[in-house]
């Protein structure tokens, strides 16, 4: 009963996470398209982010790193979308099922895909900002730690499926 009220908090958590991250790409993509016809803006894209040096260098180099950012956030609120899906995929009777692995290894996947993305922003960021001495606001890159861990446990859940189905027959 504790675990069930457990797993509707984090279903709850993760439709705010899903949702707030939504917003946020989309905010970051609309205030892009204001920055187009208005540089001034790029000087707070969203929550204080400056990329007005970058749009003034290139605009398609800052129209590249703005969209890394859209694709950041809308890739975590994807991840954010498949953990809702798992959690009400998930049977507490019979964890061990199908959905669940699928849904585990869609995630890892998806966060190993963040982390690439994550890679090739902070590098594109670096090569432009260390050689003209901006302001750099760079992605944490630790997901591909989390990627193989949540890998490994879809494993385990994959064979938890074997041995209940194994079961299942010798019944």
């Amino acid at each position: 009963m504790k675990t069930e009220k457990l797993l509707k908090v984090m279903k709850l958590f993760s439709w705010f996470a899903f949702i707030g991250l939504m917003i946020k790409a989309g905010a970051i993509l609309f205030t892009y398209f204001l920055s187009i016809n208005n540089a001034e803006i790029s000087k707070d894209l969203y929550e204080g982010m400056n990329l007005f040096e970058y749009r003034e260098y290139s605009f398609i180099q800052y129209s590249f790193i703005v969209g890394y950012k859209i694709l950041l956030f809308a890739t975590e609120a994807y991840i954010a979308y498949l953990v809702i899906q798992l959690l009400r995929k998930l049977d507490i009777k019979q964890p061990f099922n199908v959905h669940v692995q699928k849904f585990m290894q869609q995630i890892s996947k998806s966060i190993f895909y963040l982390w690439i993305i994550a890679i090739v922003h902070n590098t594109h960021m670096q090569l432009i900002g260390k050689k003209h001495n901006f302001e750099m606001d760079l992605f944490s890159s630790d997901f591909v730690f989390l990627s193989v861990i949540i890998f490994i446990f879809a494993q385990i859940v994959k064979r938890g499926i074997e041995i209940q189905s194994e079961n299942d027959l010798t019944i």
